[in-house]
């Protein structure tokens, strides 16, 4: 593909030691990581907003990231972007048979099922006595606890329905206050986490991305404050305000 080829041609000349960008040149695959990450929360940014425009755009972002990283590997003669293509191709034929060699209609369990053995076939390790060795612990912790319930579905160890977790929950806060009320640092850590767990698996009960989620209300929550902080001369004014008149200027900008 023509567009293909000559943003291959613009990443090598980024890349090159005499004419291209310092920066570009100073990077590894490891140096590259949180940019991958940052991306790919712009390319869901975008979804989230509905702004295709802006979609477009970072979406081309998050290919210039994989771009770099092939073109880090072909500097060292392992692969190339060619080659990862190629990759892919051939794992999208080998993992859907129903819709490349014999066309049949499958539903979700048979899906699945079917995902399971050609991932065996391909030589992927599955340890069926441990159902969580599948667990990637390059993942956030957020998204490993939102893994572990998915899997703990599979092995029939899970509520019903989304009210299991809103009652775990409600008994986990319980356990918090009064591990707070015995000042017991040690067991206030560990019920914390027990809540934090709970609230997860009630995002995966009602279908919900935490992580995603999360993420969403730590941007909402910034603008609410900067919002705050335009009704003040400065910031220190601001930090001198008392309580009462902040939860006042709060409950004004959540009406915005």
């Amino acid at each position: 593909m023509k567009e293909i080829e000559e943003l291959i041609k613009i990443v090598k000349k980024l890349r090159d030691p005499k004419d291209g960008c310092e920066w570009d040149i100073a990077q590894d695959n490891t140096s590259l990581l949180p940019y991958l990450l940052e991306e790919v929360y712009e390319v869901i940014d975008a979804v989230k907003n509905k702004n295709e425009k802006e979609l477009k755009e970072e979406l081309g972002d998050l290919l210039l990231q994989i771009m770099l990283h092939a073109e880090i590997a072909s500097e060292s003669n392992k692969f190339q972007i060619k080659d990862v293509i190629k990759n892919l191709s051939k794992k999208l034929i080998r993992r859907h048979p129903h819709v490349f060699k014999k066309k049949v209609k499958l539903n979700k369990i048979e899906l699945e099922d079917q995902w399971k053995k050609i991932k065996v076939k391909e030589g992927k390790k599955i340890d069926k006595d441990n159902p969580f060795s599948i667990l990637n612990n390059s993942e956030s912790i957020l998204l490993q606890a939102l893994s572990i319930g998915k899997i703990s579905k599979e092995i029939n160890f899970d509520w019903t329905n989304y009210e299991g977790p809103v009652a775990k929950i409600k008994e986990e806060l319980k356990e918090v206050i009064h591990e707070k009320n015995n000042n017991n640092n040690n067991k206030i850590e560990e019920e914390i986490g027990d809540l934090l767990f709970s609230v997860i698996q009630l995002a995966r009960h009602l279908n919900i991305n935490p992580e995603i989620a999360l993420n969403q209300s730590n941007k909402k929550f910034i603008k609410r404050v900067n919002l705050m902080l335009e009704s003040y001369k400065n910031i220190e004014d601001f930090m001198k305000s008392d309580n009462k008149t902040k939860e006042l200027n709060w409950m004004k900008v959540k009406k915005l």
